[in-house]
């Protein structure tokens, strides 16, 4: 695949997982209430699935990993904020913040081969299950792990 941005928005995935497995643990673990903190570790379970994907892609494609600097430490800062802040003002934040990575991962998805179509549609679909999740809960809809669920089922 080629195109001018797609080495950056390739790495842009790492950093993603890295970033959103220290996001959620540690808002985990800063969590109080029961029910989120298992909302949170199932976030956690995702980006985990996701960035094993990743690597097994990478080193399937034979292409160099890049360990993402700061990303970690980011997640876990952010995660501290959005363990300890009220529900309502995290799952803003968490809705707002995938659309960044959405605009890279479906400009993967948009620009791949029939080889690497299945692997970037996962990523594109993980980051819209978060987005989902974060809505849903803005909603008090029910079901807001749904589109989790049905990715860590694959």
């Amino acid at each position: 695949m080629t195109y001018p941005q797609y080495k950056e928005d390739l790495q842009r995935i790492h950093e993603s997982e890295v970033y959103g497995k220290a996001v959620f643990a540690t808002a985990a673990r800063l969590t109080r209430n029961a029910e989120r903190k298992a909302k949170w570790l199932k976030l956690h379970a995702l980006e985990e699935e996701t960035l094993a994907r990743y690597l097994a892609h990478m080193a399937r494609t034979g292409q160099p990993v890049i360990e993402p600097k700061g990303w970690e430490l980011k997640g876990y800062a952010e995660g501290m904020a959005l363990g300890l802040m009220p529900w309502k003002l995290a799952m803003r934040l968490v809705r707002d913040a995938t659309g960044p990575f959405q605009e890279k991962f479906l400009r993967l998805k948009q620009n791949s081969g029939d080889a690497e179509r299945e692997f970037f549609s996962y990523v594109y679909a993980h980051e819209k299950a978060i987005e989902a999740f974060a809505v849903k809960e803005l909603a008090n809809a029910p079901g807001s792990l749904k589109a989790v669920d049905s990715l860590l089922a694959r």
